[in-house]
């Protein structure tokens, strides 16, 4: 028999994260990657270990350790649980909608590895996240010839800007995201993957001679 888990009320929008202890947590590619595997929208599934660990491509004894200590770090709770053949089979849900990190805690965590290691978690849990998808053939890679252009779409740029057109450009990018970043249940919704890095550089520019 099913059983939900009385930890659903606690499901946030929005969970902001505040604290150097909750950005160590993070700044882990599995964990994020384990964050990252969780289908969105109310109407998904929970998951359990092993279907994470085969969402991963991961061992499965290797992601009890993690998804524990995502559970201490109420970045998931037990959704539901169920007995199979005696043992307690748990599944998981994360406790929010979107996952943000507050710039205080990267001005904290600046003159440590936390910040570095955080931001290069992220961006190996987008890489590693991106090569599942790709071996398992779940990326479309070509414009249909009917249809909407679902293809995959990877842009890098380097250019020039003014403080106050960066300021913009980032605005922009921000609204975009929390105006669109949501979770869309009508038939015919897909998931879609959405990562964004945007930094300026502060090393001296070549004048024009």
């Amino acid at each position: 028999m099913m059983e939900a888990s009385l930890s659903e009320s606690a499901v946030v929008d929005v969970r902001r994260i505040t604290d150097l202890e909750t950005l160590r947590m993070v700044a882990d590619p599995l964990r994020l990657s384990i964050l990252a595997a969780f289908p969105s929208g109310e109407q998904a599934d929970p998951l359990t270990v092993k279907e994470l660990a085969e969402r991963l491509g991961e061992n499965q004894t290797k992601l009890y350790r993690h998804v524990k200590q995502l559970e201490e770090a109420n970045l998931i709770y037990v959704a539901q649980t169920r007995v199979v053949s005696g043992i307690i089979e748990k599944r998981y849900r994360p406790t929010y909608r979107r996952l943000t990190i507050e710039n205080d805690v990267f001005s904290l965590a600046q003159d440590s590895e936390d910040f570095s290691d955080t931001t290069l978690a992220l961006l190996e849990s987008a890489r590693d996240r991106l090569r599942a998808d790709l071996r398992a053939g779940r990326v479309p890679l070509d414009p249909p010839a009917y249809g909407p252009d679902l293809s995959l779409q990877i842009s890098s740029v380097r250019v020039n800007m003014t403080p106050e057109r960066y300021v913009r450009v980032r605005t922009a990018i921000t609204e975009l995201i929390e105006r669109e970043a949501y979770s869309d249940e009508s038939p015919g919704a897909l998931p879609v993957v959405v990562n964004a890095l945007l930094y300026p550089t502060l090393e001296e520019r070549a004048q024009p001679s």
